[in-house]
């Protein structure tokens, strides 16, 4: 990229991010000091998953539904916050997403990738232990749970809704601890949605309004902390069979050396025949 279209796109992005800053000044001028912090949390969440994220396939996907999960969990909250949060934690974001791009960082990072075969992706990461995977999952799993919280904290929070959120926890975590077939695993993941809009109705019942958002921060935070990036080997570390875990099969050859033997006594027998 030339020097000129790097100050042109520079120029024109840092446009677009004071007008997302202008729009959300306007938008919250009565109530700027309260809405701010939700502004900023909505830019650093973007930070977060386009520059430090990427690198794990899976906690990409879940922070990416996680930015759904937050804009609902704001929404339902408004009455009780008293700001107006989903419309700023948007702006924050969208401002955030664009000031995280090339023009200023550099390229993003991209996911991980490993050969077939190799031993690397036991947990669909290609990155099986290490410390960086580890940082990134486990930020990842400390933002989802204090959006949980948060959340209980804010709307009614009760002990058989705090026993959900431990309990989505869990299951989540055993789902991808002790992973079943794939097809049995991708199935089971559409509960966790239609779990979300069934909590939604007994929640009005019950009055209990965090109960489904509470469910799902739960299950994903769960979905991230049962993987083997936690505790398996390193990226680049020997895998099988090189590593002496597991015994090569060595093919026999099948030497009959009778047969040969006699192969050669009776074409040293033919050949003083063939020259009489």
């Amino acid at each position: 990229m030339k020097k000129s279209n790097q100050w042109s796109s520079r120029i024109f992005y840092a446009g677009v991010i004071i007008a997302l800053v202008v729009a959300f000044v306007w938008m919250a001028r009565s109530n700027l000091p309260g809405a701010s912090p939700f502004f900023a949390l909505g830019a650093a969440y973007t930070f977060l998953l386009f520059r430090e994220v990427p690198p794990t396939s899976r906690a990409s996907m879940v922070m990416l539904f996680g930015v759904l999960l937050i804009s609902l969990s704001l929404t339902s909250a408004e009455d009780d916050l008293g700001v107006p949060a989903a419309a700023s934690w948007l702006l924050g974001f969208m401002a955030g997403a664009i000031a995280s791009g090339y023009p200023w960082l550099g390229e993003r990072p991209r996911p991980a990738t490993t050969k077939k075969g190799d031993g690397n992706d036991q947990d669909g990461e290609g990155t099986a232990g290490g410390r960086r995977p580890v940082l990134i999952n486990g930020t990842c799993v400390a933002v989802l749970l204090a959006a949980g919280l948060a959340h209980l904290i804010f709307q009614n929070p009760t002990a058989p809704v705090a026993a959900v959120l431990a309990g989505a926890l869990v299951c989540g975590w055993a789902l991808f601890r002790f992973p079943p077939s794939a097809l049995t695993r991708n199935m089971l993941l559409l509960v966790i949605p239609v779990e979300f809009f069934l909590l939604i109705f007994v929640a009005g019942n019950i009055g209990q309004p965090a109960l489904p958002f509470v469910w799902t921060y739960g299950a994903l935070a769960g979905i991230l902390l049962g993987g083997t990036f936690w505790s398996g080997p390193r990226r680049g570390t020997p895998r099988p069979p090189f590593s002496g875990q597991i015994k090569r099969r060595r093919k026999r050859k099948k030497v009959r050396r009778s047969q040969d033997k006699l192969k050669q006594k009776q074409l040293q027998n033919e050949a003083p025949a063939v020259r009489r």
